[in-house]
């Protein structure tokens, strides 16, 4: 049972368990005893799982509540958001309570937003039911919804008490969200961590379903690793922005229809083929990093215009006035940020 403890201002475990599903109480129970919980999910996952997740609740004393909404990145909105915190506050939920998080991103990022917010914060459990959470949106405290003008505009930083992982829910997801998650995973295998690469091009994640606790394993102590030196993204942290700089934009021009793993694919990809150009990368980085991505069925190229996503790097997060911080590979493996213009970021878009 891999643990990995995540040392940020609100410390905590990262538990990647098969079956943990059926002993959430188990883990919860120590950290916060019999409260108000208030599950938070989607239609898809409630389906799965709610039913078990909340009879282990209230078979152990717990006052247990659901808010489900529709699933989707659509959602993930500031309307959705708002009516999340109404129903919170017509449960008269205080500040020993409890939110738990189950299902994808979405999810995570709603329940976390809400969290970190209503009544100036309370505390919440990650229970990840899709590959991209289990990897990367459920660790680290990074929160938001998305507006009109972009992707994760309005958010707050906001550490979960426990993130628990069941990597046998990943058993019901269709491929697309298999494959969605394998676009994040390439990426950390970009960020020092190499082996994870080899790994993935030796074993391609898409067929050999079985490695997937290792892989989870391996992408969370990653994230660990960045997030214990800036929790904040103040720095380093950035780094785990690889791909999204041009992702984001794909996304949000493609009104959600490309998925986030997809489009973080496809932004690597740009972005690689951009630093060949500006930056001296080795072309072989970019024909290795396609065959991967084509290995796990992702995409490599897109009908978004360059226009399209040089708008929408204006509204990124890490667009600081007329200069941007981007994420560029410099070989296969490794990473740095660059400051740029955002006249310089469009000779990346080759």
């Amino acid at each position: 049972m891999p643990r990995i403890h995540i040392n940020a201002s609100e410390s905590y475990d990262v538990i990647i368990e098969s079956d943990a599903i059926h002993r959430v109480t188990d883990y919860v129970q120590p950290l916060k005893p019999t409260c108000q919980v208030i599950i938070v999910t989607d239609t898809n996952v409630a389906a799965h799982y709610l039913p078990t997740v909340k009879a282990q609740f209230e078979s152990a004393g717990y006052t247990v509540y659901d808010y489900v909404f529709p699933a989707g990145e659509s959602s993930k909105n500031a309307h959705q958001l708002i009516d999340l915190i109404e129903y919170m506050a017509s449960q008269s939920l205080t500040r020993k309570d409890l939110l738990v998080a189950l299902g994808g991103g979405v999810v995570g990022d709603m329940a976390g937003f809400a969290a970190a917010t209503y009544l100036r914060g309370i505390d919440y459990v990650q229970i990840p039911t899709s590959l991209l959470a289990a990897v990367d949106s459920s660790v680290g405290g990074k929160t938001a919804v998305n507006l009109e003008s972009g992707k994760n505009l309005w958010g707050a930083f906001k550490q979960p008490i426990l993130v628990l992982c069941d990597p046998t829910t990943l058993n019901t997801l269709p491929d697309v969200e298999w494959i969605n998650g394998c676009g994040e995973i390439i990426k950390y295998g970009f960020l020092d961590v190499p082996g994870l690469l080899t790994q993935l091009e030796n074993k391609p994640l898409i067929t050999h379903r079985d490695t997937v606790g290792d892989v989870i394993a391996r992408c969370v102590q990653a994230k660990a690793d960045i997030v214990e030196q800036d929790e904040r993204e103040s720095g380093v942290r950035a780094l785990l922005n690889l791909g999204h700089t041009f992702g984001h934009g794909i996304e949000n021009a493609s009104h959600f229809e490309v998925h986030h793993g997809y489009a973080v694919a496809i932004g690597m990809m740009l972005m690689a083929q951009g630093a060949v150009k500006n930056d001296n990368l080795d072309p072989v980085v970019v024909d290795k990093l396609k065959a991967l991505l084509e290995a796990h069925n992702l995409p490599t190229s897109t009908s978004i215009t360059k226009e399209e996503m040089l708008i929408a790097a204006k509204h990124d997060k890490k667009s600081e006035g007329a200069t941007i911080k981007i994420v560029i590979p410099t070989s296969y493996g490794s990473s740095a940020l660059k400051k740029v213009t955002h006249e310089q970021l469009a000779e990346y878009l080759v």
